[in-house]
Order: structure tokens, then C-alpha cells, then sequence
């Protein structure tokens, strides 16, 4: 890692490099009086509402309305976020004491996630972030993985070349685009 200036480590919400325990769909869909247990299974109106949610171009009140009409069911009578109503993350604890170690080498360590708003800030809350040089949040940037612009905006605002930079990530589609940069 010696000739990278900066590591790019992915941060999940709907992976699982550093968090664990962060799946909110399956209680929050039981919650919700479904029988799915993904996201994915839902109409591609509210997953293409749950993205633009994740990039901060729609509010959560949007996307449950969306979600209303792209189900034909409404939403329980809620206080605060659905989205951060489940959501209890927990730190991988090898992955966190290579993050340490990593830093403790002079690596600039930053962290890249597609993250809705309630997310970020249950992860603040509970320190999660505390690891990272600087998060870039998709709901802070307008951008999320694995749009290349996302790879761009880091970089750009890091100034650096992708080739100083080390990406890692769970999901395949996003290396590869940041293999593209």
C-alpha cells in the first residue's frame, strides 16, 4: 500500500466491508405488514426512489409516498425516520484494526458510501466514522456508486490521480467502475 497516497474504503449500507448487523429491509419490511424480505423485490418505482433518496435528490417523506403508490399499501404511523428505525450497525473489528493499522503507516484513510440521510447519522452517533480521514456521503455528494461520477468527485476533491488511490468494495459493479477511472 506504500505507493497509494490515499485508501478509498467502502463504508456500507447495502454491503458489508467494515459494518455488519445493517440490514434494515427485513424487519422494516415486516414492520411494514410485507412478505418480502429485500428491497429488491419491490417495484422498480420505489427502488429507483430508494436510490435518488440515497443521492439526497428526494426526502424520505417522498419516498415513502412513492412507496405507497408504487404498492398499493400505506405506511404504519411512524415517528422519525423508517429508514433509521432499524438500522443498528456494528464495526467489523479485524476490518477496523487494518483500518488503524493502515493510518498508523501515514495512509490517508477515507471512506465512500452510498448512505441515506438517517444512516449517516446513526453512523455519526455512534462513531463509526470516527476511523476516516473524511467520509464522502452519496445523500452529501448527489452522486452514488457505481456512477463514475461518484469516483470523480473524490478524486477531484482529494486531487489525486486514481492510480494514488486504493479502492475496496464488496460489490463487483463498483470496483469495476472505479477500475474505469
Amino acid at each position: 500500500c506504500n505507493m497509494y497516497q490515499a485508501v478509498l474504503w467502502y463504508s456500507p449500507n447495502d454491503g458489508g466491508v467494515l459494518l455488519r448487523n445493517f440490514m434494515v429491509a427485513p424487519k422494516l419490511l415486516a414492520f411494514l405488514g410485507r412478505s418480502e424480505t429485500s428491497f429488491s423485490e419491490l417495484p422498480d418505482l420505489f427502488r429507483q426512489a430508494l436510490r435518488s433518496h440515497s443521492k439526497g435528490d428526494i426526502a424520505e417523506k417522498e419516498l415513502w409516498e412513492i412507496y405507497e403508490k408504487a404498492t398499493g399499501s400505506s405506511v404504519v404511523k411512524h415517528e422519525g425516520s423508517l429508514l433509521g428505525k432499524f438500522f443498528e450497525p456494528t464495526l467489523d473489528i479485524p476490518t477496523l484494526e487494518i483500518l488503524s493499522e493502515l493510518k498508523q503507516q501515514g495512509h490517508r484513510v477515507i471512506c465512500g458510501t452510498n448512505v441515506n440521510d438517517s444512516h449517516y447519522t446513526i453512523h455519526h452517533q455512534l462513531h463509526q466514522y470516527d476511523i476516516f480521514d473524511h467520509v464522502y456521503a452519496s445523500h452529501l455528494m448527489h452522486r452514488a456508486k457505481p456512477d463514475s461520477s461518484f469516483f470523480q468527485f473524490i478524486l477531484q476533491k482529494e486531487q489525486l490521480k486514481p492510480d494514488q488511490l486504493f479502492f475496496t468494495d464488496d460489490m463487483p459493479s463498483n470496483v469495476a467502475s472505479a477500475q474505469e477511472q
